[in-house]
């Protein structure tokens, strides 16, 4: 079942004597994999299938080659999704048309894959670490424009014996190894009438037909027509779609006479023509030439999207009207999904367009300009959700549309533009916060850093400082804790006075954890109180009682449980009262810890699984790692020490995602107790060894006022006395010969 394009119902049928255990059902579902859904059926291919799944089989690099148009992706996919059983760590597709650098492949791979990269260590190093011991398929999409980088896959290959990789291009990866699948055009050969419905091209233009027009059929009068098609376009996929696309408006002869007008070009062999245009550019002329004006205004103002976008940006950039996107979209120039409420455009159909834009050097800066103001705009309208029960909608809907964000955010950058620039900030960091992609948000934001280094006025200083923040707020929860901390203090007093109360928390927080990592509770109280104070007195109970959080917090780490509870009294009901989410999910945690240090372990289970509900609500990552940290090690109070594995399990997971190396070296130690409470003592003794051993253990976890060395110490201490000197030695010393990375692939089950 792994072709299917949708969900299917299957139906098992009961008869007395008749066999009625099955094996289970062979369906993606069952292995790990981000392959993308397909909205079409896929048509022929049968041959090249199975040829390309046997290549992979024995050279393990294939490369299909071939123009665009080809079909390379789709093929691709399906040949994935037909050999996904043969990788039991999962298929991942890694789709490269949209990254401008090869700088970008490694992040690529990284998000593809779902894990989060350090920034400590060499990016690179850390994939190939990752991967080394890995069963996966990868499928590296549109390599040609990155070539340059190749060398990854050649990498990956020699660390990573059991990975494989399949990659489309159109052009050689000249990598070592690499086998090549030169991709013709569809089968568009037949002998009889009757063979012809049976016919790869002629299966895949009635398919496309009827998605424009349901009660399209061939009659045998058109085959005559059809075959001109057929063998004019080289049975090119993407040139048969659009072809088909007409049949609305054309007779087949019709559409056979035009093409066969305007389609020589698919022949030539000038050398100075680009390889993505030799055999398709035709067809795109085609297409252009019979779009009426209005029609080719609004299609070369959507190449300014990034990733697809929504009816109503097309409506505000490119001034397209519902009927104009359904015209565009049943002419197979725009791909509609409804589900989704969005539209997509073919990458290389976007790059004609966008080349088409560009010869009017006016219209282009005047479309780009309004793509920015859409999504500026759009940022101003999420700002009201950010701390309300939609904030999970808000990440989605961000999300959704972040290449869209980030191009449009770029694109103030270049300008020199702040006060636009800065309508973006506060949005972004959160999402880059919910969704832990920490070592990414340290470069994104540096951006802004440079960009308006050197200006003087109070919006560029803001713009700087608040970017200067919200990135020291990223190094730190990465480990950079020195660094980050200095760097948003220097931030907090660089901000002018006209800085926004919401940009302003941005730096307050990121001064805030910088002070919390580093052991500094009193700083942290004194530069907390002043901020309270003003947002007291300015009427902001939001951002006071965010403040009341981190002063809560900076008791508790002072060991001033009265004073916490304190601060923490009426935040609950006002948080419920705005149905926020976010604040909340901290008040909770500082209830459970409050809770924990007063052997309140029930409570605080309760409290711990309660924060971590909230944030699941809103997708927030980090939220979810602190919930299962502290569910862990409150389970371990509790003599539950399963379920106590399996939080702690999950919260070291989630923190490699984000790259938080400081806290999963935290976590360990954490499951090092339970382990000693299991009576493992000797694995316990050296998962304490290594992480005492690691110089990460210097530092100061977040939710302790000791460093991670000292806790772990103390664990090993209260071991020692009960283990015999033979078996503490041998255990020592195997602690002393583990390293971090083989730790953590073995506590989460990584070979």
């Amino acid at each position: 079942l792994k072709d299917l394009t949708r969900p299917e119902h299957v139906y098992q049928l009961n008869v007395e004597g008749l066999r009625s255990e099955f094996p289970p059902l062979r369906s993606l579902t069952s292995i790990a994999n981000n392959l993308p859904v397909q909205l079409t059926e896929f048509v022929g291919r049968e041959t090249e299938r199975r040829e390309i799944a046997e290549r992979i089989g024995e050279a393990r690099l294939v490369t299909i080659l071939a123009a665009g148009g080809s079909g390379k992706t789709r093929l691709a996919v399906q040949v994935a999704a037909d050999i996904s059983e043969n990788y039991p760590d999962g298929v991942f597709f890694v789709p490269l048309a949209d990254i401008s650098s090869g700088s970008d492949i490694v992040q690529t791979v990284a998000e593809a894959l779902g894990i989060g990269l350090s920034a400590d260590e060499d990016r690179r190093s850390q994939l190939l670490s990752y991967l080394a011991g890995k069963r996966q398929l990868l499928v590296f999409d549109n390599f040609e424009h990155v070539r340059d980088e190749a060398s990854l896959v050649a990498d990956i290959l020699k660390v990573a014996p059991a990975i494989s990789v399949l990659a489309t291009s159109r052009a050689k990866l000249n990598v070592s190894g690499e086998a090549v699948y030169s991709l013709s055009g569809l089968d568009t050969e037949w002998t009889t009438p009757d063979d012809a419905m049976g016919t790869e091209g002629v299966r895949l233009f009635v398919d496309a037909a009827r998605r424009v027009d349901a009660g399209f059929t061939i009659d045998s009068d058109d085959l005559d027509a059809l075959h001109t098609i057929l063998d004019t376009t080289g049975g090119l996929p993407l040139a048969i779609v659009l072809a088909a696309a007409w049949v609305d408006m054309l007779s087949v002869s019709d559409i056979a006479g035009e093409i066969s007008s305007s389609l020589d070009f698919l022949e030539t062999e000038t050398g100075d023509v680009p390889d993505r245009h030799r055999s398709i550019r035709a067809v795109f002329d085609y297409s252009w030439s019979l779009l009426s004006d209005d029609e080719r205004a609004t299609f070369t103002a959507l190449s300014v999207f990034r990733g697809g976008f929504t009816r109503d940006a097309a409506q505000v950039v490119a001034g397209a009207s519902l009927r104009g996107l359904a015209n565009l979209s049943n002419k197979s120039l725009l791909v509609a999904d409804p589900g989704a409420g969005r539209y997509a455009v073919h990458e290389l159909l976007r790059q004609y367009s966008q080349a088409e834009l560009e010869t009017d050097t006016e219209r282009c800066d005047e479309v780009q300009l309004a793509h920015a103001a859409y999504f500026a705009d759009l940022m101003d309208s999420m700002e009201p959700l950010m701390f309300k029960s939609d904030q999970g909608l808000m990440a989605r809907t961000v999300e959704a549309d972040i290449e869209n964000i980030r191009t449009a955010w770029r694109r103030y950058l270049s300008l020199g533009d702040a006060t636009n620039s800065l309508r973006f900030m506060a949005m972004l960091y959160f999402v880059y916060e919910f969704r832990g992609w920490y070592p990414a948000a340290i470069e994104f934001f540096e951006e802004a850093m440079v960009a308006f280094e050197g200006r003087t006025e109070d919006s560029c200083v803001s713009a700087r400082q608040t970017a200067r923040g919200a990135a020291a707020w990223f190094r730190i929860l990465i480990g950079q804790v020195e660094e980050g901390a200095a760097e948003a203090d220097a931030a907090l007093d660089a901000l002018p006075d006209s800085t926004t109360l919401l940009d302003r928390w941005l730096v307050v927080q990121a001064s805030a954890i910088g002070n919390a990592y580093m052991g500094r509770a009193d700083e942290m109280t004194s530069s907390l109180e002043r901020y309270f104070d003003v947002y007291e007195q300015l009427g902001e109970p939001l951002w006071a009682c965010g403040t009341k959080n981190w002063l809560s917090f900076s008791c508790i780490l002072r060991g001033d449980f009265d004073m916490a509870k304190t601060y923490l009294d009426g935040n609950m009901e006002y948080y419920s009262s705005i149905d926020e989410r976010y604040f909340m999910t901290w008040a909770l945690w500082l209830q459970a810890l409050m809770a924990m240090n007063q052997h309140q372990t029930i409570d605080a289970i309760d409290l711990y699984r309660r924060q971590g509900d909230r944030s699941r609500d809103i997708g927030y990552l980090r939220g979810l790692f602190e919930s299962s940290s502290g569910l862990g090690e409150a389970s371990t109070v509790a003599g539950q020490y399963e379920e106590a594995e399996l939080a702690l399990t999950e919260s070291l997971e989630i923190s490699e995602r984000m790259g938080m190396i400081t806290d999963m070296v935290a976590v360990i130690a954490k499951i090092a107790s339970v382990r000693a409470a299991l009576g493992e003592s000797a694995n316990a003794v050296s998962l304490l060894t290594m992480v005492i051993d690691d110089p990460v253990s210097e530092r100061q976890p977040f939710t302790v006022n000791q460093t991670i060395r000292e806790v772990a110490t103390s664990t090993l201490d209260s071991i020692v006395p009960d283990m015999e000197p033979a078996a503490l030695a041998a255990a020592t010393e195997a602690g002393h010969g583990l390293t971090f990375d083989a730790v953590v692939n073995d506590l989460l089950g990584r070979t």
